[in-house]
């Protein structure tokens, strides 16, 4: 019987630690891109992916876009 209370214990640390991991490679990547400075280009590594990815966070380049006297990308216009 004392098997089955441990059991939750367990997966609670099992869990816990997978998360403290998974934050301490966002943190580490975060550091890096910053160390860098590196936001504005294309990530160079698998870590650098994996962190803009599991933030949200892309590359923003300028380019033609409507309204700034340009003419959109499929548009039938001459």
């Amino acid at each position: 019987m004392e098997i089955l209370a441990e059991i939750p214990i367990a997966v609670v640390l099992v869990t816990g630690l997978a998360v403290l991991a998974v934050l301490m490679l966002v943190l580490a990547g975060i550091r890096a891109e910053d160390r860098h400075m590196s936001l504005t280009r294309a990530p160079r590594t698998r870590m650098e992916a994996i962190t803009r990815r599991l933030l949200g966070v892309g590359v923003r380049t300028p380019g033609p876009r409507p309204g700034n006297g340009q003419i959109p990308p499929g548009s039938d216009l001459p």
